[in-house]
């Protein structure tokens, strides 16, 4: 019986970084908080096991972490493409696997065009957990 690949490559314009993942997301979320809409990131979630991250020699991968300090996007220093989020402080061993976020709009778009994409406006309303650290343009009540 024959299998299809479906692993995702997804990488920065000068291909200094490159992620890949076994199988498409379920679905990519076009996110609308105040950072990941500038970014115009278009996440997939994965298991932070089932990505494979590879950089070229010399090659640099900046980070940017703001609000709860929860997440660092990671980006490429040479190109500046946003590339994946990641957890800082991941949940204790309690048995949940964790999650980071892949920008599939870095991928071979042919290969995630019956992806279904949500624009999830909830996060709009959502506060941080910190009411020290909010966006200026964040319409959340704290």
């Amino acid at each position: 019986m024959a299998t299809t690949d479906t692993s995702i490559r997804s990488s920065c314009h000068c291909g200094a970084i490159t992620l890949t993942v076994p199988r498409l997301p379920v679905y990519i979320n076009v996110c609308q908080c105040t950072l990941c809409r500038r970014y115009g990131a278009a996440w997939g979630y994965y298991y932070t096991d089932e990505v494979k991250i590879e950089t070229k020699p010399n090659a640099v991968t900046k980070q940017y972490i703001w609000g709860d300090k929860n997440l660092s996007f990671n980006f490429c220093d040479n190109c500046g493409c946003v590339c994946y989020w990641w957890p800082i402080n991941p949940p204790s061993a309690d048995g949940g696997e964790i999650e980071m976020g892949l920008n599939t709009n870095n991928a071979n778009p042919e290969l995630l065009k019956f992806v279904d994409r949500k624009f999830d406006y909830s996060v709009l309303k959502s506060p941080l957990g910190s009411k020290a650290t909010p966006h200026a343009d964040d319409p959340a009540k704290y």
